[in-house]
């Protein structure tokens, strides 16, 4: 790979995704917890492992929940949440991490969807930046090795555990070793989104509402102000926006105010939620081969020569990577 890195671990770049990744972070799945805590509603199912073709209809309720709660999503109702959020999810995040699975980079794991849903139950709103931190980041679990390529978004969360994915100025990465908090780091290993690497050494960062008086550093997201972790604020639809005041999910921030964007089928105005502008109306994402202009034109946010191509995308493919 080439170009300086810096020790950014991706999870979800989402601006107005989903639990389903891209967050700015959208920003890496690895350095969060395994728990496998069970729901309020009984454990785990046994069977067989969960595939990536069921993740939205997993998720959709107990993210639902947490986003109406939370003031996370546009919408008036859960019946509304739920079908913006399987159109988007459907559409723009789980055929992306099929792929990866197909690759043999990614699984969803059935104890990491318990550890999200009882997580996104209880926790603090303002302490959940984003969807995939904390426990919820466990319910994918990368294959790659240490060594081994990823990129940005999705591609982040494909470093095995015990690491986690540095990116390098051209958003493309390595997966490198992942040191806890106390142990050395430096050179090739990282302490990953939750802690910092501070005189050679992992030092946990602050969630927000914590101190981060001295030189305290605060998790991913977050700021330091007047000594305390602070996060982003979200608004309504309607409300004024920037980046510490942000717009819930079907939204965006144009022109200094969040406007509410469109589902597939829908005119276009401020923009589609889960598609893209095609002739003034939102469209489903392309599918592989399509002939495209623009990444996000495809469902698999790869636009190469002029088509759409499958993942695992260029990162993967540079430099002898998978």
């Amino acid at each position: 790979m080439n170009g300086k890195r810096w020790p950014l671990v991706v999870m979800f770049v989402m601006g107005s995704v989903f639990a389903c990744t891209r967050d700015s972070g959208a920003d890496g799945g690895s350095s969060a917890s395994s728990s496998s805590s069970s729901s309020s509603s009984g454990a785990v199912d046994a069977g067989p492992p969960p595939t990536a073709a069921e993740y939205c209809a997993r998720t959709v309720e107990f993210f639902c929940s947490y986003y109406l709660r939370c003031g996370r999503m546009a919408a008036a109702s859960a019946d509304e949440c739920r079908a913006t959020f399987m159109e988007t999810c459907a559409a723009r995040y789980q055929p992306r991490y099929a792929q990866l699975a197909d690759a043999g980079l990614l699984s969803l794991s059935a104890a990491g969807i318990e550890a999200c849903r009882a997580h996104l139950g209880t926790v603090e709103c303002a302490r959940q930046i984003r969807d995939l931190d904390g426990p919820c980041g466990a319910m994918w679990v990368g294959h790659q090795p240490v060594g081994g390529p990823c990129g940005i978004d999705v591609e982040s969360l494909v470093c095995a555990a015990g690491s986690a994915c540095v990116l390098g100025l051209d958003f493309c990465g390595t997966c490198r070793a992942l040191a806890a908090v106390g142990e050395t780091c430096g050179g090739d290993i990282t302490c990953g989104q939750e802690a910092a690497c501070v005189d050679g050494n992992c030092v946990p960062r602050g969630l927000p509402g914590d101190g981060c008086a001295d030189g305290g550093r605060c998790v991913v997201g977050a700021s330091c102000v007047a000594e305390t972790c602070t996060g982003p604020a979200y608004v309504a639809v309607g409300d004024s926006c920037d980046q510490s005041h942000r717009c819930p999910y079907r939204s965006v921030c144009a022109a200094g105010t969040c406007a509410r964007t469109s589902l597939q089928s829908e005119p276009c105005g401020a923009g589609c939620a889960s598609g893209y502008c095609a002739g003034g109306t939102c469209a489903a994402p392309l599918a592989d081969g399509a002939v495209c202009t623009a990444s996000s034109e495809c469902a698999s946010y790869e636009c190469v020569a002029g088509h759409c191509a499958p993942l695992p995308g260029h990162c993967f493919h540079v430099d002898g990577g998978a």
